[in-house]
């Protein structure tokens, strides 16, 4: 059956209490299943864990935005997760519910901004005919066997359900911050897929680090950890600025993305989370412009991508690259160019060039911190889409750290001494 979860905020607003149970009455009698958090709340027994779950395996949602709801830490946080997967998967139906004076302007200007570009639907009685009209928004919906957001919390728990001592398991649960209290509900089963639900709502890229190298310690095997470790150290990264590569917040695609940072593998990190870590979606080419002695920067960068390109795609070195088909359901293809010792007016033309041979090929270019792209990007500032991310380059220096921690425990000769 189809699963729709309702996310509300409604302890002390019981007018809206009563809209959320007569929406689920009438979902459950067109035969959906309804995933409810009041459902969970027994006395004395945790269901944060739980609602982790219905928010990774929902098929469709509705959220009752409240003047409680605007304010709420826990409907931003369900919110975010189902407005990520429907960016990543637009057939899943989410519909935002404004209920009694709360406004369109006030759903923009609070930290629920986002779901202002979803459907949004406004209910000012609780008659049985506004009932049935937010009912009547899931007509037809269908399983989502295989979003992007379903599938990675999958992997992650396929790679978790590897670890079967239960004081492993509370280990990770407590370096994910998750209370004490709630470790009873790790049970085989179970304990896979809430963990990885608190992975993905964990953006501290150390707490990330550790449970990882928890479950190494715990007797994970080299490949699994290395795979985790793949899979959930991206999450620190900003989700909202990820997006806007896969898609901008106006509906547009941007064939070429500027990251203002120093590392290339910082870019690798955007590009994972922008696409949850699904390696059908995306695929990389690495390119860098460091020219030796006295050749050509131009001539030599634009070599260096090429070469880089055809490999990626499967041409060889001597073959030419001249509107090559793009190949259907592979993915999007990125060139990701460290630019750090290249001038961007060289970058811009040589992406020129490359996008009149491969037309459907996308860039993100690393420039460097102490670059001003705005003053050196010769082309139209409507060609590019610039991200400017929240963090200084200590940051990067730390993610840096953590990454090569962890490698150096998945590595075969890591010194053992766990």
């Amino acid at each position: 059956m189809v699963k729709v979860f309702i996310s509300h905020s409604t302890s002390s607003d019981e007018q809206t209490a009563r809209l959320r149970d007569a929406i689920a009455k009438g979902l459950e009698e067109r035969h959906h299943t309804v995933l409810l958090d009041v459902r969970l709340q027994e006395p004395g027994r945790p269901w944060q864990l739980k609602l982790a779950k219905f928010l990774g395996e929902c098929d469709a949602a509705l959220v009752l935005v409240n003047e409680a709801a605007l304010g709420s830490s826990w409907v931003r946080r369900e919110s975010n997760i189902l407005h990520w997967r429907k960016t990543l998967h637009p057939g899943m139906v989410l519909v935002t519910v404004l209920v009694g004076g709360v406004t369109a302007g006030q759903l923009r200007a609070s930290e629920l901004r986002y779901l202002a570009d979803d459907d949004v639907e406004r209910v000012r009685t609780w008659a049985d005919e506004e009932v049935n009209r937010l009912v009547g928004q899931f007509p037809r919906i269908r399983r989502l066997w295989d979003d992007a957001v379903s599938a990675w919390l999958d992997n992650i728990g396929i790679q978790l359900r590897e670890i079967k001592d239960q004081s492993t398991l509370a280990r990770i649960a407590t370096e994910l911050d998750i209370p004490a209290e709630e470790h009873e509900e790790l049970i085989p089963g179970l304990a896979p897929v809430l963990l990885a639900s608190q992975m993905l709502d964990t953006h501290d890229v150390v707490k990330l680090g550790n449970a990882v190298l928890v479950a190494r310690m715990g007797g994970l095997e080299r490949d699994r950890v290395g795979r985790l470790a793949t899979m959930i150290l991206p999450v620190w990264v900003d989700r909202d600025e990820a997006r806007r590569i896969v898609k901008e917040t106006d509906g547009s695609i941007r064939r070429v993305v500027i990251l203002n940072v120093d590392s290339p593998l910082i870019g690798e990190q955007y590009l994972a989370r922008a696409f949850c870590v699904d390696i059908r979606s995306y695929y990389i080419a690495k390119a860098a412009g460091r020219p030796p002695g006295d050749d050509d920067p131009e001539f030599y960068l634009l070599d260096q991508c090429e070469q880089a390109v055809k490999q990626a795609i499967g041409l060889d070195p001597d073959q030419e690259l001249d509107n090559p088909e793009e190949p259907r359901s592979f993915g999007r293809f990125f060139l990701l160019l460290d630019a750090k010792r290249c001038d961007l007016g060289i970058v811009q033309r040589v992406i020129a060039q490359l996008h009149e041979k491969i037309p459907w090929m996308h860039v993100l270019v690393i420039p460097g911190r102490d670059v001003d792209v705005w003053e050196s990007w010769p082309g139209s500032h409507d060609e590019v889409l610039v991200l400017d991310p929240p963090f200084e380059q200590r940051h990067e220096t730390l993610v840096k750290a953590v990454m090569r921690r962890v490698n150096d425990c998945v590595r075969p000769n890591d010194r053992g001494a766990w």
